[in-house]
Protein backbone atom coordinates (compact mmCIF):
# COMPACT_ATOMS: atom_id res chain seq x y z
CA UNK A 1 0.00 0.00 0.00
CA UNK A 2 1.45 3.39 -1.08
CA UNK A 3 0.49 6.50 1.00
CA UNK A 4 0.63 9.68 -0.95
CA UNK A 5 3.26 12.50 1.01
CA UNK A 6 0.36 14.81 2.21
CA UNK A 7 -1.22 12.08 4.19
CA UNK A 8 2.23 11.38 5.82
CA UNK A 9 3.05 15.37 6.56
CA UNK A 10 -0.46 15.46 7.72
CA UNK A 11 -0.43 12.41 10.30
CA UNK A 12 3.17 13.67 11.69
CA UNK A 13 1.27 17.06 12.01
CA UNK A 14 -1.60 15.34 13.64
CA UNK A 15 -1.02 15.62 17.85
CA UNK A 16 -4.34 14.06 19.09
CA UNK A 17 -3.72 11.49 21.88
CA UNK A 18 -0.36 12.16 22.94
CA UNK A 19 -2.05 14.49 26.04
CA UNK A 20 -3.39 11.03 27.05
CA UNK A 21 0.43 9.42 26.87
CA UNK A 22 1.58 12.68 28.58
CA UNK A 23 -0.28 12.33 31.63
CA UNK A 24 0.04 8.70 31.93
CA UNK A 25 3.47 8.97 32.08
CA UNK A 26 3.12 11.96 34.94
CA UNK A 27 0.58 10.25 36.84
CA UNK A 28 3.77 7.95 38.24
CA UNK A 29 6.19 11.41 39.98
CA UNK A 30 2.64 13.48 40.76
CA UNK A 31 1.55 10.78 43.00
CA UNK A 32 4.43 10.73 44.72
CA UNK A 33 4.56 14.25 45.08
CA UNK A 34 1.33 13.85 46.28
CA UNK A 35 1.72 11.18 48.77
CA UNK A 36 5.10 12.46 50.37
CA UNK A 37 2.82 15.84 51.12
CA UNK A 38 0.32 14.03 52.84
CA UNK A 39 2.78 11.58 54.18
CA UNK A 40 4.96 14.14 55.82
CA UNK A 41 2.19 15.95 56.78
CA UNK A 42 0.51 13.37 58.84
CA UNK A 43 4.18 12.18 60.37
CA UNK A 44 4.55 15.76 61.05
CA UNK A 45 1.44 16.10 63.17
CA UNK A 46 2.60 12.98 64.75
CA UNK A 47 5.89 14.35 65.95
CA UNK A 48 4.15 17.40 67.45
CA UNK A 49 1.84 14.93 69.45
CA UNK A 50 4.81 12.91 70.35
CA UNK A 51 6.81 16.03 71.78
CA UNK A 52 3.26 17.24 73.62
CA UNK A 53 3.44 13.40 75.36
CA UNK A 54 7.25 13.83 76.41
CA UNK A 55 6.54 17.02 77.90
CA UNK A 56 4.16 16.06 79.89
CA UNK A 57 5.72 13.04 80.77
CA UNK A 58 9.05 14.58 82.59
CA UNK A 59 6.60 17.56 84.00
CA UNK A 60 4.27 14.46 85.73
CA UNK A 61 7.53 12.50 86.67
CA UNK A 62 9.60 15.70 87.87
CA UNK A 63 6.38 16.99 89.73
CA UNK A 64 5.92 13.60 91.65
CA UNK A 65 9.33 13.16 92.99
CA UNK A 66 10.22 14.15 96.23
CA UNK A 67 12.93 16.10 96.37
CA UNK A 68 15.39 14.84 94.04
CA UNK A 69 14.24 11.11 94.59
CA UNK A 70 13.75 9.34 91.50
CA UNK A 71 12.68 5.88 91.76
CA UNK A 72 10.22 3.70 89.92
CA UNK A 73 7.36 4.99 90.74
CA UNK A 74 8.78 8.42 89.41
CA UNK A 75 9.14 6.66 85.79
CA UNK A 76 5.74 5.06 86.14
CA UNK A 77 4.30 8.14 86.66
CA UNK A 78 5.74 9.97 83.29
CA UNK A 79 4.77 6.68 81.57
CA UNK A 80 1.18 7.43 82.69
CA UNK A 81 1.33 11.00 81.55
CA UNK A 82 3.05 9.90 78.22
CA UNK A 83 0.54 7.49 77.40
CA UNK A 84 -2.50 9.26 78.13
CA UNK A 85 -0.79 12.22 75.97
CA UNK A 86 0.02 9.52 73.01
CA UNK A 87 -2.46 6.48 73.18
CA UNK A 88 -1.16 3.45 71.14
CA UNK A 89 -2.24 3.63 67.66
CA UNK A 90 -1.79 7.44 67.59
CA UNK A 91 -2.21 8.16 63.68
CA UNK A 92 -0.96 4.35 63.42
CA UNK A 93 2.10 4.67 64.75
CA UNK A 94 4.03 1.51 65.95
CA UNK A 95 7.09 0.78 67.78
CA UNK A 96 6.78 3.84 70.26
CA UNK A 97 9.15 4.15 72.76
CA UNK A 98 9.38 6.37 75.61
CA UNK A 99 12.22 6.35 78.43
CA UNK A 100 13.17 9.54 80.94
CA UNK A 101 16.14 9.26 83.15
CA UNK A 102 17.87 11.89 85.84
CA UNK A 103 20.18 14.01 84.62
CA UNK A 104 23.97 12.94 85.66
CA UNK A 105 24.95 16.58 86.53
CA UNK A 106 21.94 17.82 87.49
CA UNK A 107 19.99 15.13 89.58
CA UNK A 108 17.11 18.25 89.94
CA UNK A 109 16.89 17.78 85.99
CA UNK A 110 14.77 14.99 84.16
CA UNK A 111 15.64 13.82 80.70
CA UNK A 112 13.49 11.90 78.21
CA UNK A 113 13.49 10.83 74.48
CA UNK A 114 10.63 9.56 72.77
CA UNK A 115 10.78 7.67 68.84
CA UNK A 116 8.14 6.33 66.94
CA UNK A 117 7.03 4.80 63.45
CA UNK A 118 4.36 6.12 61.25
CA UNK A 119 2.79 3.80 58.13
CA UNK A 120 3.19 5.83 54.89
CA UNK A 121 0.31 5.51 52.50
CA UNK A 122 1.24 7.07 49.16
CA UNK A 123 4.85 6.35 49.20
CA UNK A 124 4.40 3.29 49.57
CA UNK A 125 4.41 2.89 45.65
CA UNK A 126 8.47 3.75 45.55
CA UNK A 127 9.13 1.12 48.46
CA UNK A 128 8.85 3.40 51.74
CA UNK A 129 6.61 2.08 53.97
CA UNK A 130 7.39 3.81 57.01
CA UNK A 131 8.48 7.37 58.17
CA UNK A 132 10.59 7.45 61.74
CA UNK A 133 10.15 10.12 63.79
CA UNK A 134 12.01 11.08 67.46
CA UNK A 135 12.01 14.02 69.89
CA UNK A 136 13.57 15.00 73.13
CA UNK A 137 12.66 16.59 76.25
CA UNK A 138 14.19 18.07 79.72
CA UNK A 139 11.89 19.38 82.65
CA UNK A 140 13.87 20.59 86.16
CA UNK A 141 12.52 22.00 89.14
CA UNK A 142 12.99 25.61 89.29
CA UNK A 143 11.70 27.04 92.30
CA UNK A 144 13.73 30.17 92.76
CA UNK A 145 12.76 31.28 96.19
CA UNK A 146 10.08 30.44 98.31
CA UNK A 147 8.71 32.03 101.85
CA UNK A 148 5.97 29.26 103.38
CA UNK A 149 4.32 30.34 106.53
CA UNK A 150 2.27 26.87 108.24
CA UNK A 151 -0.78 28.63 110.16
CA UNK A 152 -2.02 25.41 112.44
CA UNK A 153 -4.65 24.92 114.26
CA UNK A 154 -3.85 23.35 117.67
CA UNK A 155 -7.35 23.63 119.35
CA UNK A 156 -8.32 21.40 121.65
CA UNK A 157 -10.13 19.35 119.27
CA UNK A 158 -7.14 18.14 117.97
CA UNK A 159 -5.99 15.63 120.54
CA UNK A 160 -9.42 13.78 119.39
CA UNK A 161 -9.10 11.16 116.67
CA UNK A 162 -10.21 11.64 113.56
CA UNK A 163 -13.18 9.78 112.37
CA UNK A 164 -11.70 6.86 110.89
CA UNK A 165 -9.86 6.23 114.40
CA UNK A 166 -6.19 5.56 114.66
CA UNK A 167 -4.20 8.23 116.96
CA UNK A 168 -4.93 11.46 117.09
CA UNK A 169 -5.60 14.22 114.63
CA UNK A 170 -2.60 16.63 116.06
CA UNK A 171 0.02 13.63 115.72
CA UNK A 172 -1.33 12.98 112.29
CA UNK A 173 -0.75 16.29 111.55
CA UNK A 174 3.19 16.21 113.36
CA UNK A 175 3.66 12.83 110.99
CA UNK A 176 2.95 14.52 108.07
CA UNK A 177 3.73 18.35 108.05
CA UNK A 178 7.21 16.97 106.82
CA UNK A 179 5.82 15.82 103.95
CA UNK A 180 6.42 19.45 102.66
CA UNK A 181 9.45 19.78 103.35
CA UNK A 182 10.87 16.78 101.70
CA UNK A 183 8.92 17.88 98.22
CA UNK A 184 10.84 21.02 97.94
CA UNK A 185 14.37 19.89 99.53
CA UNK A 186 17.26 19.03 96.75
CA UNK A 187 17.78 22.26 94.79
CA UNK A 188 20.76 24.00 96.03
CA UNK A 189 19.80 27.06 93.88
CA UNK A 190 16.89 28.03 95.83
CA UNK A 191 16.01 29.20 99.42
CA UNK A 192 13.11 27.64 100.94
CA UNK A 193 12.13 29.30 104.59
CA UNK A 194 9.54 27.94 106.50
CA UNK A 195 7.50 29.98 109.59
CA UNK A 196 4.91 28.45 112.08
CA UNK A 197 2.04 29.90 113.60
CA UNK A 198 0.44 27.80 115.83
CA UNK A 199 -3.32 28.93 116.64
CA UNK A 200 -6.17 28.29 118.85
CA UNK A 201 -8.15 31.80 120.45
CA UNK A 202 -4.72 33.51 120.33
CA UNK A 203 -1.22 33.13 119.24
CA UNK A 204 1.88 33.11 121.37
CA UNK A 205 4.06 35.80 119.34
CA UNK A 206 5.53 37.82 122.15
CA UNK A 207 8.78 36.77 121.68
CA UNK A 208 9.16 37.83 118.26
CA UNK A 209 8.12 41.84 119.08
CA UNK A 210 9.85 44.50 120.85
CA UNK A 211 8.52 45.92 123.96
CA UNK A 212 7.04 49.19 122.65
CA UNK A 213 4.72 46.51 120.90
CA UNK A 214 2.90 45.92 124.34
CA UNK A 215 0.57 47.90 126.59
CA UNK A 216 1.86 49.08 129.81
CA UNK A 217 -2.23 49.02 131.21
CA UNK A 218 -5.33 47.26 130.35
CA UNK A 219 -8.58 46.28 131.00
CA UNK A 220 -9.39 42.76 132.10
CA UNK A 221 -13.09 42.13 133.14
CA UNK A 222 -13.93 42.23 136.83
CA UNK A 223 -16.26 41.03 139.52
CA UNK A 224 -18.37 43.47 141.22
CA UNK A 225 -19.57 42.64 144.50
CA UNK A 226 -23.14 45.17 144.93
CA UNK A 227 -24.15 44.99 148.65
CA UNK A 228 -26.91 46.51 150.86
CA UNK A 229 -28.91 45.61 154.09
CA UNK A 230 -31.37 43.73 151.92
CA UNK A 231 -28.05 41.20 150.60
CA UNK A 232 -25.11 41.05 148.03
CA UNK A 233 -25.02 40.88 144.19
CA UNK A 234 -23.20 40.22 141.57
CA UNK A 235 -22.47 42.20 138.40
CA UNK A 236 -19.36 42.55 135.38
CA UNK A 237 -17.50 45.57 134.67
CA UNK A 238 -13.96 46.06 133.78
CA UNK A 239 -10.80 47.36 135.83
CA UNK A 240 -7.74 49.01 134.00
CA UNK A 241 -4.82 46.93 135.59
CA UNK A 242 -0.94 47.95 134.83
CA UNK A 243 1.30 45.49 134.28
CA UNK A 244 2.90 46.08 137.87
CA UNK A 245 0.06 44.49 139.24
CA UNK A 246 -0.72 41.72 136.90
CA UNK A 247 0.37 38.17 137.66
CA UNK A 248 3.24 39.14 135.38
CA UNK A 249 4.93 41.13 138.59
CA UNK A 250 8.20 39.44 138.32
CA UNK A 251 9.80 42.97 138.91
CA UNK A 252 8.23 45.41 140.63
CA UNK A 253 8.84 49.18 139.98
CA UNK A 254 10.10 48.67 136.15
CA UNK A 255 7.30 48.10 133.80
CA UNK A 256 9.92 48.04 131.02
CA UNK A 257 11.92 45.01 132.86
CA UNK A 258 8.23 43.03 133.64
CA UNK A 259 7.47 43.84 129.59
CA UNK A 260 10.78 41.92 128.81
CA UNK A 261 9.77 39.16 130.96
CA UNK A 262 6.50 38.48 129.60
CA UNK A 263 8.23 38.40 126.11
CA UNK A 264 10.42 36.04 126.67
CA UNK A 265 8.61 33.82 129.16
CA UNK A 266 7.00 31.05 126.62
CA UNK A 267 3.93 32.33 127.53
CA UNK A 268 3.70 35.34 125.17
CA UNK A 269 0.22 35.13 124.03
CA UNK A 270 -1.30 38.36 123.32
CA UNK A 271 -5.10 40.27 123.25
CA UNK A 272 -5.29 41.75 119.71
CA UNK A 273 -5.07 45.49 119.20
CA UNK A 274 -8.17 47.34 118.21
CA UNK A 275 -8.80 47.84 114.33
CA UNK A 276 -6.79 50.41 113.46
CA UNK A 277 -7.92 54.07 112.78
CA UNK A 278 -10.70 53.18 115.35
CA UNK A 279 -11.36 54.21 118.42
CA UNK A 280 -9.50 52.78 121.36
CA UNK A 281 -12.14 53.41 124.07
CA UNK A 282 -14.69 51.80 123.79
CA UNK A 283 -12.61 48.69 122.32
CA UNK A 284 -13.26 47.93 118.74
CA UNK A 285 -12.16 45.30 116.78
CA UNK A 286 -13.93 45.33 113.56
CA UNK A 287 -15.13 42.50 111.44
CA UNK A 288 -12.96 43.44 108.78
CA UNK A 289 -8.81 43.55 108.31
CA UNK A 290 -6.93 45.96 106.44
CA UNK A 291 -3.55 46.27 105.13
CA UNK A 292 -2.86 49.31 108.08
CA UNK A 293 -3.75 46.17 110.61
CA UNK A 294 -1.23 43.65 109.60
CA UNK A 295 1.86 46.15 108.82
CA UNK A 296 1.29 50.04 111.29
CA UNK A 297 3.54 49.66 114.35
CA UNK A 298 3.92 51.49 117.59
CA UNK A 299 6.08 54.20 117.72
CA UNK A 300 9.34 53.61 119.82
CA UNK A 301 7.63 55.68 122.65
CA UNK A 302 5.62 53.28 123.74
CA UNK A 303 2.38 55.52 124.39
CA UNK A 304 0.19 54.60 121.75
CA UNK A 305 -1.90 51.79 123.18
CA UNK A 306 -4.08 52.05 120.36
CA UNK A 307 -1.31 50.24 118.30
CA UNK A 308 -0.15 47.68 120.84
CA UNK A 309 -1.05 44.36 121.84
CA UNK A 310 -2.35 43.02 125.57
CA UNK A 311 -0.93 40.60 127.52
CA UNK A 312 -3.40 37.41 127.55
CA UNK A 313 -2.92 36.98 131.45
CA UNK A 314 -5.67 34.11 132.27
CA UNK A 315 -4.69 34.68 136.25
CA UNK A 316 -5.93 38.35 136.87
CA UNK A 317 -8.95 37.51 134.08
CA UNK A 318 -12.24 37.29 135.92
CA UNK A 319 -15.33 35.90 134.13
CA UNK A 320 -14.04 33.40 131.76
CA UNK A 321 -14.75 29.76 131.65
CA UNK A 322 -11.90 28.64 129.35
CA UNK A 323 -8.49 29.65 128.30
CA UNK A 324 -5.17 28.20 127.21
CA UNK A 325 -1.85 29.88 125.27
CA UNK A 326 -0.21 27.30 122.35
CA UNK A 327 3.28 27.02 121.60
CA UNK A 328 5.37 29.76 120.61
CA UNK A 329 5.14 30.72 116.83
CA UNK A 330 8.73 30.86 114.92
CA UNK A 331 9.48 33.27 112.53
CA UNK A 332 10.59 32.54 108.91
CA UNK A 333 13.76 30.94 108.29
CA UNK A 334 15.79 27.50 107.14
CA UNK A 335 15.47 24.50 108.29
CA UNK A 336 19.20 22.27 107.58
CA UNK A 337 17.52 19.27 107.18
CA UNK A 338 13.94 17.52 108.05
CA UNK A 339 15.22 16.21 111.32
CA UNK A 340 15.22 19.94 112.13
CA UNK A 341 12.31 21.10 110.35
CA UNK A 342 10.18 18.16 112.39
CA UNK A 343 11.65 19.25 115.85
CA UNK A 344 10.36 22.77 114.66
CA UNK A 345 6.85 21.03 113.94
CA UNK A 346 6.69 19.31 116.96
CA UNK A 347 7.25 22.10 119.28
CA UNK A 348 4.76 24.10 117.45
CA UNK A 349 2.08 21.95 118.17
CA UNK A 350 3.03 20.98 121.87
CA UNK A 351 -0.14 22.56 123.35
CA UNK A 352 -3.41 21.57 122.00
CA UNK A 353 -5.76 23.95 123.62
CA UNK A 354 -8.88 26.16 123.31
CA UNK A 355 -11.01 27.33 120.81
CA UNK A 356 -11.04 28.17 117.16
CA UNK A 357 -10.45 31.57 116.16
CA UNK A 358 -9.79 31.11 112.25
CA UNK A 359 -8.76 35.15 112.14
CA UNK A 360 -6.29 35.37 114.41
CA UNK A 361 -4.55 32.81 113.16
CA UNK A 362 -4.42 34.25 109.61
CA UNK A 363 -4.20 37.76 110.56
CA UNK A 364 -0.95 36.24 112.44
CA UNK A 365 0.04 34.46 109.19
CA UNK A 366 0.16 37.73 107.75
CA UNK A 367 1.73 39.39 109.61
CA UNK A 368 5.03 36.99 109.55
CA UNK A 369 5.29 37.08 106.18
CA UNK A 370 4.72 40.78 105.17
CA UNK A 371 7.10 42.55 103.55
CA UNK A 372 5.99 45.76 104.75
CA UNK A 373 5.38 45.71 108.46
CA UNK A 374 6.78 44.04 111.89
CA UNK A 375 9.75 41.69 109.86
CA UNK A 376 10.12 43.55 106.47
CA UNK A 377 13.65 43.88 106.91
CA UNK A 378 13.49 39.80 106.95
CA UNK A 379 11.44 39.58 103.99
CA UNK A 380 13.03 40.47 100.86
CA UNK A 381 11.27 40.72 97.27
CA UNK A 382 13.96 39.10 95.92
CA UNK A 383 17.49 37.41 96.84
CA UNK A 384 20.04 37.66 93.83
CA UNK A 385 17.90 39.09 91.59
CA UNK A 386 15.65 35.83 91.92
CA UNK A 387 11.81 37.06 92.94
CA UNK A 388 10.68 34.62 96.92
CA UNK A 389 7.34 33.86 96.20
CA UNK A 390 4.95 33.84 99.36
CA UNK A 391 2.83 31.00 100.29
CA UNK A 392 0.19 30.34 103.02
CA UNK A 393 -0.52 26.89 103.99
CA UNK A 394 -3.37 27.37 106.30
CA UNK A 395 -5.28 24.09 108.15
CA UNK A 396 -7.45 23.46 110.29
CA UNK A 397 -9.39 20.42 111.57
CA UNK A 398 -13.02 22.28 112.02
CA UNK A 399 -15.78 25.13 112.16
CA UNK A 400 -15.07 28.37 114.02
CA UNK A 401 -15.41 27.98 117.55
CA UNK A 402 -15.91 31.65 119.74
CA UNK A 403 -17.15 30.36 122.74
CA UNK A 404 -18.67 33.91 124.78
CA UNK A 405 -17.12 33.08 128.03
CA UNK A 406 -14.21 32.18 126.04
CA UNK A 407 -10.94 33.97 126.82
CA UNK A 408 -9.19 34.76 123.61
CA UNK A 409 -7.49 37.31 121.79
CA UNK A 410 -10.47 39.37 121.87
CA UNK A 411 -10.52 39.87 125.31
CA UNK A 412 -14.15 37.63 127.03
CA UNK A 413 -16.79 38.19 124.51
CA UNK A 414 -19.77 38.13 126.64
CA UNK A 415 -18.17 40.70 129.01
CA UNK A 416 -15.78 43.16 126.74
CA UNK A 417 -17.90 43.06 123.47
CA UNK A 418 -14.65 43.83 121.40
CA UNK A 419 -15.65 42.61 118.40
CA UNK A 420 -18.00 44.16 115.89
CA UNK A 421 -19.91 44.02 113.12
CA UNK A 422 -23.29 42.54 112.35
CA UNK A 423 -24.63 38.91 113.01
CA UNK A 424 -23.57 36.65 115.77
CA UNK A 425 -20.40 36.07 117.31
CA UNK A 426 -19.04 33.61 114.73
CA UNK A 427 -20.86 35.55 112.22
CA UNK A 428 -18.23 38.59 112.57
CA UNK A 429 -15.51 35.92 113.05
CA UNK A 430 -16.11 34.50 109.95
CA UNK A 431 -16.31 37.33 108.16
CA UNK A 432 -12.90 39.02 109.65
CA UNK A 433 -11.14 35.71 108.49
CA UNK A 434 -12.58 35.73 104.57
CA UNK A 435 -11.49 39.52 105.02
CA UNK A 436 -8.42 38.04 105.85
CA UNK A 437 -7.91 35.72 103.31
CA UNK A 438 -8.84 38.23 100.54
CA UNK A 439 -6.48 40.81 101.71
CA UNK A 440 -3.56 37.65 101.76
CA UNK A 441 -4.66 37.32 98.15
CA UNK A 442 -3.95 40.75 97.11
CA UNK A 443 -1.30 40.79 98.61
CA UNK A 444 0.24 38.42 96.15
CA UNK A 445 0.74 35.43 98.58
CA UNK A 446 -0.98 31.72 97.61
CA UNK A 447 -3.06 30.73 100.13
CA UNK A 448 -3.20 26.64 100.17
CA UNK A 449 -5.77 25.29 102.67
CA UNK A 450 -6.13 21.84 103.95
CA UNK A 451 -9.34 21.14 106.34
CA UNK A 452 -8.66 17.69 108.34
CA UNK A 453 -11.79 15.66 109.35
CA UNK A 454 -14.10 18.64 108.53
CA UNK A 455 -17.76 17.82 106.93
CA UNK A 456 -18.77 21.43 106.13
CA UNK A 457 -15.94 23.41 104.20
CA UNK A 458 -18.19 26.61 104.06
CA UNK A 459 -16.06 28.14 105.92
CA UNK A 460 -13.03 27.95 104.94
CA UNK A 461 -12.89 26.52 101.04
CA UNK A 462 -13.03 30.44 100.06
CA UNK A 463 -10.01 31.05 101.60
CA UNK A 464 -7.88 29.22 99.40
CA UNK A 465 -6.43 30.93 95.66
CA UNK A 466 -8.50 28.78 93.87
CA UNK A 467 -10.22 25.16 94.30
CA UNK A 468 -6.74 23.53 93.16
CA UNK A 469 -5.10 25.02 96.31
CA UNK A 470 -8.01 23.38 98.38
CA UNK A 471 -7.79 20.16 99.99
CA UNK A 472 -9.67 17.68 102.52
CA UNK A 473 -7.98 15.52 104.39
CA UNK A 474 -9.41 12.26 106.56
CA UNK A 475 -5.86 12.30 108.30
CA UNK A 476 -4.31 8.86 106.77
CA UNK A 477 -3.58 11.04 103.48
CA UNK A 478 -2.89 14.55 105.19
CA UNK A 479 1.51 13.43 104.35
CA UNK A 480 0.83 13.17 100.83
CA UNK A 481 -1.53 16.54 100.91
CA UNK A 482 1.76 17.78 102.47
CA UNK A 483 3.87 17.05 99.74
CA UNK A 484 1.60 17.64 97.02
CA UNK A 485 1.35 21.19 98.04
CA UNK A 486 5.25 21.15 98.26
CA UNK A 487 5.43 20.02 94.65
CA UNK A 488 2.80 22.59 93.73
CA UNK A 489 5.41 25.12 95.44
CA UNK A 490 8.29 24.68 93.50
CA UNK A 491 7.57 25.91 89.78
CA UNK A 492 8.40 23.70 86.96
CA UNK A 493 9.55 24.31 83.55
CA UNK A 494 10.49 22.68 80.32
CA UNK A 495 14.69 23.30 79.90
CA UNK A 496 14.30 22.72 75.79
Amino acid sequence: MRYNSSFLTRLARDTAGNTLAIAAAAIVPFTILVGSGVDFGVTYMARGKLQNACDAGVLAARQSMEGTEFDEGVENEAQRFFDFNFPAGTVGSFDVDFEVVQDEDDESQLLGTASASVPTSLMRIIGVDQLDIAVACDAKRDMGHNDIVLVLDVTGSMAQAPSNGGGTKIERLREGAAGIFRALEGDDGSIIRFGIVPYSHTVNVARQLGNKDIVRTQDYVHQIQNCNRWGCSTSWGTKAVHINNSSWNMNPGNSGGNTQNFRTSGNGCIEERPTVGGPYSPFAIEDYITRADVDTQAGNAGNEPELQFGRYDPPIQEGESQSGCPSEATLLQQYADEDAFQAAINSATARVTGGTYHDVGMLWGLRWISRTGYFSGSNPTERDEIPVNQHIVFMTDGMLDTGESLYSAHGVERYQHRTQGSGSLDDKHIARFESACDLAKSMGITVWVIALDVNDTADVEPCATSSEHFYISNGTDLEAIFEEIGRGIGNLRLTR
